[in-house]
């Protein structure tokens, strides 16, 4: 991957994306979170979808089992 500078005070957007095309496939889920973190880096929540924001009330209204965050990262062996 050749870039013209990391520290370029300007990166115009089809640079980045070639730099995005030549990523290697097993790091493109990482890269759109990142990206995405950076377009809402500052906000309380990132927006959501109408289904998303469904399937969020679903879930809410269900009453399920509740797990400590280590027997979640046990369970999802994290």
């Amino acid at each position: 991957m050749a870039f013209t500078s990391i520290a370029a005070p300007h990166v115009s957007r089809q640079e980045l994306h070639r730099a995005v095309d030549e990523l290697p496939t097993s790091e493109l889920v990482v890269a759109l979170r990142y990206l995405k973190f950076l377009c809402y880096e500052g906000l309380e929540e990132e927006p959501i979808d109408a289904q998303t924001a469904a399937e969020l009330d679903v879930a809410r209204a269900e009453k399920g089992e509740t797990v400590s965050p280590e027997e979640a990262r046990r369970r999802l062996a994290v």
